[in-house]
């Protein structure tokens, strides 16, 4: 499981990917009980993101099968009674979902973009590097004010030297803003792999935790092994990743948690209300 999103501590979603077990990949928590979320779309599939708007109002993204082919696009959508799927086609594995509304809502993934527009889902054309992208997270502060991160492995040796794209997103045309690159002796990386915006202000995470301020990225902590974030304003901050490594920022202070003594897993995504929190 590696996404957590809810509308409230009695209604929380958690994603990941399933294999081969059909209704695994997207589970609810109703304030009592975990539950698995059946999806109407066949044995093979994953989820890897998930947003909404309302416990009525809930979308979910991933992959109909185990493979970067075309036509593997999954995009679903619960309305308060039921899932139902959307069709979608050309589309590869898709990793994350962000709206500023209802009907301005993007899906991004393995070098594929779609925006849905209050009834249909199209393909939106941006920059894509030979070598191809994997788009990882998406956030914005408006809809004339999105960000996009991506990534592609390098064609060259050493093979585990990563580059990474940022993209903005000024309400006509998607733009290749500013890059990025870590090797296995050097961290060049200027800005996260995730993006969440928390009340007005633009984070990201990966190897570090930082916050836009104009045009630049401020680093607000250096910890490497930091690589989610969430939160519900900047005086309620969360930054986790591996090592069961949690921090929180009040704004003023910030502190190390310790969830449970012995618990070394890797914290993937963080849900906070302001008043409890869900960290996976």
């Amino acid at each position: 499981m590696r996404r957590v999103w809810g509308s409230s501590p009695n209604d929380v979603y958690i994603s990941g990917n399933g294999a081969s077990v059909p209704t695994s990949s997207l589970w609810h928590y109703d304030g009592n009980n975990w539950s698995v979320v059946n999806l109407p779309v066949g044995r093979f599939y994953e989820i890897n993101g998930i947003y909404g708007f309302s416990s009525n109002d809930v979308w979910a993204v991933g992959s109909k099968q185990y493979t970067l082919s075309e036509d593997s696009s999954l995009i679903c959508h619960y309305k308060g009674s039921s899932w139902k799927e959307y069709p979608v086609t050309e589309g590869r594995r898709l990793q994350a979902i962000w709206g500023d509304s209802q009907t301005d809502i993007w899906a991004t993934g393995a070098s594929t973009l779609f925006h849905f527009d209050g009834s249909n889902w199209n393909h939106f054309p941006f920059f894509i590097p030979i070598q191809g992208v994997q788009l990882s997270s998406i956030s914005g502060l408006s809809s004339n004010n999105i960000y996009m991160t991506g990534y592609r492995n390098d064609i060259v040796q050493p093979r585990d030297t990563a580059f990474y794209y940022l993209y903005h997103f000024n309400g006509n045309q998607w733009a290749f803003t500013d890059s990025s690159y870590t090797t296995p002796t050097a961290n060049a990386r200027k800005f996260g792999v995730i993006l969440k915006a928390i009340e007005g202000t633009l984070y990201s995470a990966s190897d570090k935790l930082f916050r836009k301020e104009g045009s630049n990225w401020i680093i607000m902590n250096d910890d490497p092994l930091i690589f989610s974030l969430g939160g519900s304003s900047s005086d309620n901050l969360f930054g986790a990743g591996i090592n069961a490594t949690v921090y929180h920022s009040n704004g003023s202070d910030r502190k190390k948690i310790i969830i449970k003594e012995g618990f070394q897993e890797p914290i993937y995504d963080v849900w906070t209300d302001g008043t409890e929190a869900a960290l996976m």
